[in-house]
């Protein structure tokens, strides 16, 4: 397996939408390896999420995982999802606002409002369908993750700017409220 590189904000990929892969395609040798690098990348980067455009293949792929680390010190524990063209749907009128970040976009944070409930559909790994709902903070993954197969970066959906900050900042800051100045 490798760390592959990611593609960082400004590189045409990241808003380019992605196509749906075949179920030829997903079962090639080669693009499994590619899950298996994406998952690889995505844990040594202390992501919870990346998807295929990330990492320069402009594919409906997207692999998940959360748990507690240095760049999210908060996130629940959610087991490893690989998911072949997802589709949300049924969203939630109730939204939730946090702060969100992203491997494509360096060191900054930002306050995002995202539906709080969403079904999806999609299929895994083997092409095997899977539908299911997700609540919370997976919804919100789900949602900032298939937002890059649709050429969009969180960016695109802060209502405020004046949220976004540097990560430094938002660790001196804004996960200190008592500290202003």
């Amino acid at each position: 397996m490798a760390v592959l590189k990611v593609a960082k904000l400004g590189n045409p990929i990241l808003r380019k939408i992605a196509a749906p892969l075949t179920a030829d395609e997903c079962k090639d040798p080669k693009f499994q390896i590619f899950l298996d690098d994406m998952v690889e990348t995505m844990e040594k980067l202390e992501g919870i999420g990346l998807a295929a455009p990330q990492v320069f293949q402009s594919k409906q792929a997207v692999v998940l995982r959360s748990t507690s680390n240095t760049r999210y010190p908060e996130a629940p524990d959610h087991p490893l999802m690989i998911l072949i063209n997802p589709v949300l749907s049924d969203h939630s009128e109730e939204m939730i606002e946090g702060w969100e970040g992203c491997l494509s976009v360096d060191n900054l944070r930002g306050k995002v409002c995202r539906h709080r409930k969403v079904k999806l559909t999609a299929f895994d790994r083997e092409m095997k369908p899977l539908a299911f709902e997700a609540e919370g903070f997976p919804a919100v993954v789900l949602q900032h993750e298939i937002d890059h197969l649709l050429g969009k970066v969180f960016l695109d959906r802060m209502s405020d700017f004046s949220s976004l900050t540097h990560l430094a900042e938002f660790d001196e800051y804004w996960l200190s409220p008592h500290k202003v100045v």
